[in-house]
């Protein structure tokens, strides 16, 4: 009865992108390893994880919102850039999309539990997160619990809070409105300005905004960084002409003067 009140529960916000997940056609499967990530004994989330030669470090890449899901990161390159630049890499679906079974809104959980499989994994390595939009506030959000792994973290499109985000989808917004009513500090979990100020282990983070971003302003980026300035160093980057998550499909060379660099001075 509790799972199927969940899956009502999500269809106003996730229904649309809950599809059957394939492997992204005309990108090679060869070298990566299909992985389970634990979360309790009973669940679980679908990942891939594949080992770049003599890596430097391991990343965690946490998807946008989308039918895409871990995919997004094949599909526009993301991976197979990190994976030249010495990184292992982990791509997981949180729960509710591509692979993964439905059972929980604690998508910061499912963020800090996928850190902890890739800590596991590489124990003599760094862990750091990269984050779009969905999984760029739900992984600030992990950061701000205890014993988180990320040594480091670049998000991209996260949003301050969850009703500026869904305001552009009238449905999920309404429901929105009743659930913060009905259960608010639930929702004051689920609160990426305010768990910014409770981030630890101080990991420099890395904002990047596209200008024509209308899903995630430039605007939530500037008050992130007010928040997270008062308990670790923080980046902010905005693109020019870029769109909501695309700033490395559409402006490549400007995504990597960014972010390999800043990756590059902060792993130790």
């Amino acid at each position: 009865m509790k799972k199927i009140a969940h899956q009502i529960l999500r269809k106003p916000f996730f229904g649309r992108f809950e599809v059957p997940w394939i492997w992204p056609h005309a990108i090679s499967k060869e070298g990566w390893e299909a992985v389970t990530i634990p979360l309790t004994d009973q669940q679980t989330l679908v990942g891939y994880w594949k080992s770049a030669p003599e890596a430097k470090a391991t990343l965690v890449l946490a998807h946008p919102m989308g039918k895409a899901a871990k995919a997004f990161w094949l599909r526009y390159g993301h991976a197979d850039l990190f994976l030249k630049n010495g990184y292992n890499v982990l791509i997981y679906d949180a729960n509710g999309f591509g692979e993964s079974e439905g059972f929980t809104f604690d998508y910061p959980n499912d963020v800090y539990h996928a850190g902890i499989y890739a800590q596991k994994r590489t124990p003599e390595l760094s862990v750091g997160l990269i984050g779009a939009s969905f999984g760029a506030a739900w992984g600030l959000c992990s950061l701000a619990k205890a014993d988180h792994p990320f040594k480091i973290a670049v998000l991209e499109a996260a949003f301050p809070t969850l009703p500026e985000f869904w305001k552009h989808y009238p449905t999920a917004h309404a429901m929105l409105k009743i659930s913060n009513a009905l259960l608010p500090k639930l929702n004051q979990e689920f609160n990426p300005l305010a768990k910014s100020a409770q981030v630890k282990y101080q990991p420099p983070i890395l904002l990047m905004y596209g200008e024509k971003d209308i899903y995630t302003p430039p605007e939530f980026g500037h008050r992130l960084k007010v928040a997270l300035d008062r308990v670790t160093k923080v980046e902010l980057k905005i693109i020019n002409d870029a769109d909501h998550t695309y700033i490395y499909r559409d402006f490549p060379e400007q995504y990597q003067e960014s972010v390999l660099p800043f990756l590059e001075r902060h792993f130790v």
